[in-house]
């Protein structure tokens, strides 16, 4: 029996997934997103006709230890919500946004993009759009106030269009 018991033991630790231990404890947050205001929405058009305008609605994320190679990672799953702005067929929307590490040792810092293609119905006005999985280490002394920043990517030409157009949600016009 005693043998029975130790090799049902094994077979279960077996079967846990081993890489993924979350943290932090349940009400702590993890990890700390900060959506930037100048890089939080972007109007697309084509000609001089707006066709969709995107915007961060908000994230989904969790934090934990990743045993393959000893560090903490964050998951971040960005939450985008899409407006069609003048009727068209146009079904797929392509946009690309990123996530930034600033401070911290300097192997946790840098910039990367990803790259979306989200779906919207002809006869939708609006969706919403959940990015697939974004990773990110962060220094284990630093998991409870690492900021990672997340921002559409803008071109020069969109950041420029979205200065001269009106920001409801910020009250400013750019003239």
């Amino acid at each position: 029996m005693k043998r029975l018991i130790c090799f049902l033991s094994i077979i279960l630790a077996g079967c846990q997934d081993s890489k993924i231990v979350k943290y932090p404890v349940e009400g702590e947050l993890c990890p700390q997103v900060q959506i930037l205001r100048d890089d939080s929405y972007l109007t697309q058009y084509v000609g001089y006709k707006e066709t969709f305008q995107i915007s961060i609605s908000g994230h989904q994320g969790y934090c934990y230890y990743d045993n393959d190679v000893k560090r903490y990672r964050a998951v971040i799953r960005p939450i985008f919500t899409i407006k069609r702005l003048t009727p068209s067929e146009e079904t797929d929307v392509r946009f690309s946004y990123y996530t930034e590490t600033v401070k911290g040792p300097p192997e946790y810092l840098g910039k990367k993009t990803y790259h979306l293609m989200a779906h919207i119905a002809p006869q939708e006005q609006e969706t919403t759009y959940t990015a697939p999985e974004a990773k990110v280490f962060i220094p284990q002394e630093m998991i409870k106030d690492y900021d990672v920043n997340l921002g559409l990517w803008i071109s020069p030409n969109e950041a420029a269009y979205n200065k001269k157009t009106f920001d409801i949600n910020y009250r400013y016009v750019d003239e």
